[in-house]
């Protein structure tokens, strides 16, 4: 069964070229790997010109964001399954053929898979096996911190992270919106663990691989970009997300949380961030309705489930 990969690179060359090194080396026969390059002015689409010529590149002109460069891997790719792989993660030679194992054992209501991912830097610590919804709408790495013994098991998740992760294509197409398989508008954060929640409420699983292993440098491109930009996009994307897919309840009980935040976005981007934020919003809510169409789960239902009280 093939696998296609779709790698995410902005100006991190040597990452990237580290990263596809390890998808060539791969004991999975069947594997497109597919490299989205988002603008990038340190040679790295050469470099994959000159030193992987078998991997498709989407050489784009400008830096669409993790989310969008996502969805033009995705219409590249050809396999029943799509991988998103972190371009500054490299993967263990049986990772792409734990996951297909677990592909064709996995029943038709499962459309995710993640990844054990272990810090590059800290090879026996867990990244994260997934995320998690807390009770704030906030994700966190589950297991984050942890030592690699704690995920020796297979087990449901809520949903995955989008660093190494594959989905099922059905899955997938029967979640999208207006605005891609992954919501262009986030750009960078957030993105899956909506594209995640969208997916369970839809009638959808997740389930982590643990002898699918990767080694993440984290961050290694987030942090190019600044705190405070980063504080911006990532609590604009935590309520965006809240607004499409949470409970009222939810939405509610949050409420604190969600002031906070718009807080946040106006002390560290001023006035020209909320105006942004407002927009942001009003879109979100037009996207929930689109989420209405598709839900065949209730939100409390999901929320009862799978909500954690605090991180693990």
């Amino acid at each position: 069964m093939r696998l296609s990969v779709v790698v995410v690179n902005w100006n991190s060359r040597e990452d990237l070229a580290a990263c596809l090194e390890s998808l060539q080396a791969q004991t999975h026969d069947d594997l497109e790997t597919i490299v989205v390059d988002n603008g990038s002015t340190d040679g790295s689409a050469q470099m994959v010109r000159d030193r992987f010529p078998r991997c498709k590149l989407l050489a784009e002109t400008e830096n669409l964001g993790f989310a969008e460069a996502c969805n033009r891997g995705i219409v590249a790719s050809t396999g029943p399954w799509v991988a998103m792989l972190n371009n500054d993660a490299v993967a263990e030679p049986d990772w792409a053929e734990a996951l297909m194992k677990a592909a064709a054992e996995a029943p038709d209501n499962c459309g995710m898979l993640q990844s054990l991912m272990l810090f590059m830097q800290r090879r026996d610590t867990i990244n994260s096996i997934g995320i998690d919804l807390l009770r704030t709408g906030r994700g966190h790495d589950r297991y984050e911190g942890l030592r690699r013994e704690a995920a020796r098991k297979a087990e449901e998740i809520f949903c995955p992270t989008a660093g190494a992760a594959a989905y099922r294509r059905a899955m997938l197409d029967s979640i999208k919106l207006q605005t891609g398989w992954f919501d262009r508008t986030h750009f960078m954060y957030y993105e899956d663990l909506d594209l995640g929640w969208r997916a369970r409420l839809n009638g959808w699983t997740a389930k982590f691989v643990p002898e699918s292993v990767v080694f993440h440098r984290y961050h290694g491109s987030s942090d190019r970009h600044g705190r405070p930009w980063m504080l911006v996009i990532s609590r604009t994307n935590r309520l965006r997300t809240m607004v499409k897919n949470a409970s009222l309840r939810m939405l509610a009980r949050s409420a604190h949380h969600s002031l906070y935040d718009v807080a946040v976005v106006l002390w560290n981007g001023g006035l020209k961030s909320g105006v942004k934020l407002a927009e942001a919003l009003q879109v979100s809510v037009r996207e929930r309705r689109e989420v209405n169409a598709m839900v065949k789960e209730r939100r409390r239902g999901v929320e009862r489930r799978w909500v954690k009280r605090k991180r693990v």
